[in-house]
């Protein structure tokens, strides 16, 4: 019995490291309630008032009103941040700060689908698995936080996207995919 014991424990470790190693980064909402710069964290308010700390990862990008840099992050801010939601700390690594030109846009993770290039439109799908097609009118299409182009973008890619939705037509502003060095 104890062996028994003994495998199920070493069975659900790997299980919970393996699930946790092939994640999938998450987006979360709220109001930046403070921020400690000596241990590299903040704690964001949902609209539930419930509280999460978050690090600062050692290559987050801040994105407000438009502009991207490393600073710039206060007290107050309304923000989506996309994190890496590990065991122990959720690891920021993109903040869009919802003033000026993004008030109003939406930080969403999805996994590239598709690409029509009559229609000028990119289909992603979310992490709830639904299809939502944007017209990619003047987007930023990064690699690697490098420039790219819609055609460097491969089928099933997860990418970060930054959109607008007006009058029912969602617009992409910037589709950002990391890859492995």
């Amino acid at each position: 019995m104890k062996c028994l014991t003994k495998w199920l424990s070493a069975t659900l470790a790997i299980a919970l490291l393996a699930s946790t190693a092939t994640a999938a980064d998450t987006v979360a909402s709220g109001k930046i309630k403070s921020i400690n710069a000596d241990n590299k964290t903040f704690v964001l308010t949902d609209s539930s008032a419930k509280e999460f700390t978050f690090k600062i990862g050692d290559d987050l990008v801040i994105n407000r009103a438009g502009k991207e840099g490393k600073s710039d992050l206060k007290a107050g801010d309304t923000v989506s941040v996309c994190y890496d939601p590990g065991v122990f700390t959720w690891t920021s690594h993109y903040i869009l700060v919802h003033e000026g030109a993004t008030a109003k846009s939406t930080l969403s993770h999805g996994a590239f689908k598709s690409y029509d290039t009559e229609k000028k439109q990119l289909a992603f799908t979310d992490s709830l698995k639904k299809d939502t097609m944007y017209a990619i009118g003047d987007s930023m299409v990064r690699v690697n936080m490098k420039d790219s182009t819609v055609q460097e973008l491969k089928i099933g890619e997860r990418a970060l996207i930054i959109s607008n939705t007006v009058e029912g037509i969602s617009t992409l502003t910037s589709v950002m995919v990391q890859r492995a060095k």
